[in-house]
């Protein structure tokens, strides 16, 4: 299956695939963490409504969406571009992935791995070699990223449908023009 995985470019009008591949996530990864009332509020026209706001809102070379495709059919994307907002503990990062999903029936083959490498490839074209990505501290996804290389840089408290959680910022540093090692 991971040689048969594309990655493309995003367009705007992928905003509904990404949209559909959105909330089937946050439903099946969120399950007894997030509220319900707030998984049964997310529908794919709302979330399409935001990604074609995101694609509108996109100002820098590195910022954008990728999208994985398993037999032309997509199953993933990873969104990012500058950093949002720096902190004492994430400043000296550049960049931010600002959204990888996957879905569910398709995780742990290999394509988390490939959207992240294609990401940080875009970052380097672009002269940035140092990002950051969030998640949930229940979110199974940590592993991930540890696996990957990331370091635990800081925590915050975030507030979804009124319940608190913590979110886990790992920070990634490429080796310069080298590929995306760490």
């Amino acid at each position: 299956m991971h040689d048969e995985i594309e990655i493309k470019n995003a367009v705007p009008e992928d905003a509904p695939d990404i949209a559909k591949i959105h909330v089937d996530c946050w439903k099946s990864t969120y399950a007894g963490i997030v509220p319900d009332e707030k998984l049964n509020g997310l529908s794919y026209e709302k979330s399409g409504l935001k990604w074609k706001e995101y694609f509108e809102g996109i100002k820098h070379p590195s910022g954008g969406i990728i999208m994985a495709l398993l037999k032309g059919v997509p199953v993933g994307f990873c969104a990012g571009g500058i950093i949002r907002k720096t902190s004492k503990r994430t400043s000296g990062y550049e960049g931010e992935i600002k959204a990888i999903y996957i879905l569910k029936e398709y995780q742990r083959v290999g394509i988390g791995k490939k959207l992240i490498k294609k990401y940080g490839e875009i970052f380097q074209k672009n002269k940035i070699f140092s990002y950051i990505i969030w998640v949930l501290k229940e979110n199974d996804s940590r592993h991930f990223y540890k696996k990957m290389g990331g370091k635990l840089i800081t925590t915050k408290t975030y507030e979804i449908g009124g319940k608190k959680l913590k979110g886990l910022c790992y920070g990634f540093k490429m080796k310069t023009g080298t590929g995306n090692e760490f």
